[in-house]
């Protein structure tokens, strides 16, 4: 593995493996020609297919000749390998209409987010959550970015995270479209990339930034 060089979308694993990370954008709720691609791609390149918790699709066990392969075959299904360190699939609940708790339909805002914002630069460890009704499936209010669906529209939740010291996300400003939402996460990840330390979450950065300056720099004023 040491003198293999760097393909993008190839990920290097401790076992001197790869690994390959799919987007999906709605959970990873798939069709069948997604689905029909996958199956695919294990069966000819004998990888293993692992669901993350993040919702991305990890192919597993794979070595740089079969990793490519496996690419090859994905990007012919038009899924969506991750290459870069960029803006992650947002996590999503199923939402409105398939959850009959949900006031918000979760995917069409995914969908939103992720074509217009996928493929915008940032640092590590921004993480983007949607849930369609305040039972929050999604760990939407537990995330750096969160958006909660509610009758009316969607509650913003900022600087919440999971890890070793969790965090809860705070609850600031209620948004009414789609395009509030792009701009919202567009401000957020430039502040974010700006700001931040190595190994560090969006938390940090308002800490030593302030609430209210960063909240100015992002363009939210709280309700």
């Amino acid at each position: 593995m040491e003198d293999s060089k760097i393909i993008p979308g190839l990920v290097a694993q401790k076992d001197g493996s790869f690994a390959i990370f799919i987007e999906t954008g709605r959970g990873a709720c798939l069709d069948e020609n997604a689905l029909e691609s996958l199956w695919r791609a294990a069966r000819e390149t004998g990888c293993r297919v692992h669901l993350t918790t993040a919702q991305k699709i990890m192919l597993l066990d794979l070595d740089e000749e079969r990793g490519l392969r496996a690419m090859d075959i994905l990007r012919d299904a038009n899924l969506f390998v991750k290459t870069a360190r960029d803006l992650s699939q947002p996590r999503v609940c199923v939402g409105k209409p398939y959850c009959r708790y949900g006031f918000q339909q979760t995917f069409d805002l995914s969908d939103f987010l992720m074509e217009r914002l996928a493929r915008k630069p940032v640092a590590r460890k921004l993480k983007v959550g949607i849930a369609g009704c305040p039972a929050c499936c999604s760990w939407a209010n537990c995330l750096d970015v969160g958006f909660v669906g509610v009758k009316s529209g969607f509650w913003v939740y900022i600087g919440g995270h999971g890890g070793a010291r969790p965090r809860a996300g705070e609850k600031v400003v209620k948004i009414t479209s789609f395009e509030e939402a792009v701009r919202l996460v567009d401000r957020v990840a430039k502040v974010f990339t700006e700001n931040v330390r190595i190994k560090s979450r969006l938390d940090r950065v308002i800490n030593r930034m302030g609430r209210e300056a960063f909240l100015d720099a992002v363009g939210l004023i709280r309700e």
